[in-house]
């Protein structure tokens, strides 16, 4: 599945699984201009204590989404209208913020969040309603694999995990509970050790969210 993804998708999951090794929150996002070509990559870093120049790390604000969008300035590229953000994950009331005040106006998200999911405020302000930004998502395939690798990931973690995942079960129970067998059974902890790649990692969740 994953040599079937666009480069965006690719690259967001790349990032979302390094730092799914790095121990921060598994999501990526990436900004792509009007040719389709990826120009700026973010990723959480709420847990590291370094990251790239200009981005946030160790900080309850180190967002992938934002990551990716402060690398993007409208100074620097007048035609971010017409750009899109990609994220394997709805982004939050900070970050679909962020969109807004870039003037990105495309958004693409791989999986729902009823939690923190903010793509609902494109219609709650006249403001927001003003930038006439263009949202589509889930992508229910991309959705199955991140919900499982972040069930996963919230259970390692082991900071009051049920409130995600019930809110996860509503759209996508079975990828929580293959979330919580690949817990159990410390699949991804051992990958996180190896030399896998996100490719790989991507296609054997993918593979068993189709059983």
């Amino acid at each position: 599945m994953w040599a079937n993804l666009d480069k965006p998708w690719q690259v967001c999951f790349e990032l979302g699984w390094k730092s799914f090794e790095k121990g921060s929150i598994p999501i990526g996002a990436v900004v792509v201009n009007e040719n389709g070509e990826v120009i700026s990559q973010g990723r959480s870093l709420q847990y590291e204590n370094e990251g790239e120049s200009g981005q946030v790390f160790r900080h309850k604000l180190s967002h992938a989404e934002l990551n990716a969008l402060l690398k993007v300035s409208e100074f620097d590229h007048p035609r971010i209208r017409n750009y899109s953000l990609y994220t394997t994950t709805e982004p939050c009331p900070l970050c679909f913020g962020a969109i807004v005040m870039a003037n990105v106006r495309n958004l693409r998200y791989a999986a729902r969040d009823r939690f923190a999911g903010s793509a609902s405020l494109n219609d709650t302000s006249c403001y927001i309603s003003s930038k006439k930004i263009t949202i589509e998502g889930p992508f229910f395939e991309l959705e199955k694999v991140q919900i499982t690798i972040h069930t996963t990931y919230e259970l390692m973690r082991d900071y009051g995990a049920d409130r995600l995942l019930n809110s996860w079960r509503i759209d996508c129970p079975n990828a929580v509970e293959l979330g919580i067998k690949l817990f159990r059974e410390k699949t991804l902890h051992k990958f996180r050790g190896s030399d896998m790649h996100a490719s790989e990692v991507f296609n054997y969740v993918a593979d068993l969210c189709k059983v």
